[in-house]
């Protein structure tokens, strides 16, 4: 029974930072309908960024996460305003060999930098632990966990309730109609895109205590962000959340009930069967 819970706190722990990941994702393609194929390696640029930080000031990845965030937007917004918006309209594949080919140069970028030997980013909270009776929890899944819920509730409450936020809602529904409506449309893609990298690097300064770093690394987490999205409905927040700690809670309990290496299937399987009975995702109706 120990081994239950444990893999249930530790699922939820990483399913909501999971759930952060594809946050950024759903934001651009909700306005702008673009599937970043370069997701993941923004987050490991986000990493290696921290890592620099690190080796030249000696600063905790939660410190560096204070200019990496800015820095990261600010790149978010110059790639999409002159390498993506010019490419919006066109077919699809066209935007996929895009953000592949952005998705190359970052992570050879990183390499010719940084080199190919895994690194690390140490943290004062990385060993700290927290015991539950027969659950031994990490600190930073635990700061994850409740950063990455914050940021959720604060980004549904930013769509619901300011006037950026219904301009990207206008902008999801209809461009041309917002645009007619006085939506400066061009202008709420760029910030949009600007704030989905800047998420990323929150999630990479959650992800990244105790956690080695390699600049291969970001088509994983650009699998698995898109494993949450598809299964979240693509631009439900609430759906996306829900859909990343689905997909927590089976790989934890897979590495723990199946085998360390199978169990990292288990997801994969899981999103099929969704899939397969329920091929519009765990998403809903929210208003």
């Amino acid at each position: 029974m120990s081994e239950f819970w444990q893999a249930l706190a530790q699922g939820v722990l990483i399913g909501s930072t999971y759930g952060l990941l594809a946050l950024g994702m759903g934001l651009v393609y909700g306005v702008s309908g673009i599937v970043n194929f370069a997701h993941g390696d923004f987050i490991s640029l986000a990493m290696f960024m921290s890592l620099a930080l690190f080796s030249a000031f000696a600063l905790d990845p939660y410190v560096s996460a204070l200019i990496t965030i800015p820095v990261m937007a600010l790149i978010g917004g110059l790639v999409y305003r002159y390498l993506l918006r010019p490419m919006a309209g066109h077919q699809f594949l066209m935007i996929v060999q895009l953000t592949l080919g952005l998705s190359l140069v970052l992570q050879n970028g990183i390499l010719m930098v940084f080199g190919g030997q895994p690194a690390r980013t140490p943290s004062i909270v990385e060993s700290k632990l927290i015991i539950l009776g027969d659950v031994v929890l990490r600190l930073p899944h635990l700061i994850a966990f409740v950063v990455a819920f914050a940021m959720a509730i604060g980004l549904y409450v930013m769509l619901r309730s300011t006037d950026f936020g219904r301009s990207i809602r206008a902008v999801h529904q209809n461009a041309r109609a917002a645009a007619l409506m006085g939506v400066d449309v061009g202008r709420v893609q760029v910030v949009t895109f600007a704030i989905g990298v800047g998420i990323l690097a929150v999630a990479a300064a959650l992800l990244l205590p105790g956690t080695p770093i390699t600049p291969t690394q970001g088509l994983q987490y650009t699998v698995i962000t898109l494993l949450v999205v598809v299964l979240g409905g693509m631009t439900n927040f609430v759906s996306i959340m829900l859909s990343g700690l689905v997909i927590g809670l089976s790989e934890a309990f897979g590495q723990i009930y199946v085998s360390d290496t199978l169990g990292r299937l288990v997801p994969y399987a899981i999103f099929v069967l969704i899939m397969l009975f329920r091929p519009q995702g765990l998403t809903w109706r929210t208003s």
